[in-house]
């Protein structure tokens, strides 16, 4: 969910700490997108912008990083009112461990433009397998980031990202989620497989035809 940020063309690495860290992230399928954004203000977190995001995934035409259990994911994100873009985020994820939440090493970098991006990841083999889009509202809570997403298909979810395990589930009991299932599948998994279920575009998950 964070990413580094820079200045200057191109990518930018980190500018302090390791580049590679560990996502710790933990999601929930909400019934009640009003109820959980109530819930939020009731505790004062810092936040609750939201955004309109593009998301990409790349690959090359074997579908090796699909079938390593990685992903390549370039991101946009917008602003919900004029479509301008206001960050834009490469994205790489390693296969995932054993553990009840989704716990795998991630590694971001921000971006000054995608279209470039994409001329060099084409140049290497790679080209888009994949495309979603989702609203996401963000908020703080201490350690840990808490959002509110919606995805074509599927609805509405809540995920708690954070540095340990303990703290993710700390901030669950707060809101109230601590008995909730938590879901260890991602967004596209569970959007790939909605799709293949029903014979729509396998490559394509958007809130317009």
């Amino acid at each position: 969910m964070r990413a580094a940020g820079g200045q200057g063309r191109g990518p930018v690495l980190p500018q302090r700490g390791t580049p590679m860290r560990e996502e710790i992230e933990a999601k929930i399928r909400i019934a009640s997108p009003e109820a959980f954004r109530r819930r939020m203000a009731e505790r004062g977190m810092p936040g609750g912008g939201t955004v309109f995001e593009v998301n990409r995934l790349f690959d090359d035409a074997a579908g090796s990083l699909r079938r390593k259990g990685s992903a390549l994911r370039l991101r946009e994100e917008r602003r919900p009112g004029d479509g301008a873009v206001v960050r834009t985020v490469l994205t790489f994820k390693g296969p995932r461990t054993e553990s009840r939440m989704k716990r795998r090493p991630e590694f971001e970098v921000t971006v000054e433009a995608a279209e470039p991006l994409v001329a060099i990841l084409e140049s290497l083999g790679l080209s888009e397998a994949f495309r979603y889009e989702k609203r996401r509202t963000t908020w703080h809570a201490g350690a840990c980031e808490v959002v509110l997403d919606e995805v074509p298909h599927l609805g509405w979810f809540a995920e708690v990202e954070g540095p340990t395990e303990e703290a993710v589930l700390a901030v669950l009991a707060d809101l109230g989620l601590g008995d909730e299932p938590i879901l260890r599948a991602s967004y596209i998994r569970l959007l790939s497989d909605h799709l293949a279920s029903r014979g729509l575009d396998p490559a394509r998950a958007v809130f317009g035809p």
